[in-house]
């Protein structure tokens, strides 16, 4: 009987990467974000409320980003324990 094996310690790793990851882009865009900001605060005028709504726009799709990967990590990780639930309950069988 073929036996199917999944390497779940490695999976479970991609997806805590996959979370690290995420972490630290969003760590990175905060610090951006509040260096910019203390940057921009003595710019006046149109240029800074274009570059502030242009900033905000870039700012905000990276942390969506971000927690799209995060989440990601989370299923895989998940997916990892799943899977290794499920191979445990399998092994277990007697057929």
């Amino acid at each position: 009987m073929a036996k199917y094996v999944c390497d779940t310690d490695t999976v479970k790793s991609i997806g805590e990467k996959l979370c690290q990851t995420a972490s630290d882009i969003s760590n990175g865009v905060q610090s951006y974000s509040s260096s910019i900001e203390s940057d921009l605060s003595t710019w006046t005028g149109t240029a800074k409320e274009s570059f502030n709504s242009s900033n905000a726009t870039y700012v905000t799709t990276a942390k969506t980003d971000a927690t799209y990967i995060n989440a990601l990590g989370e299923f895989v990780k998940n997916a990892a324990e799943s899977i290794q639930s499920l191979e445990d309950e399998l092994a277990g069988l007697q057929i």
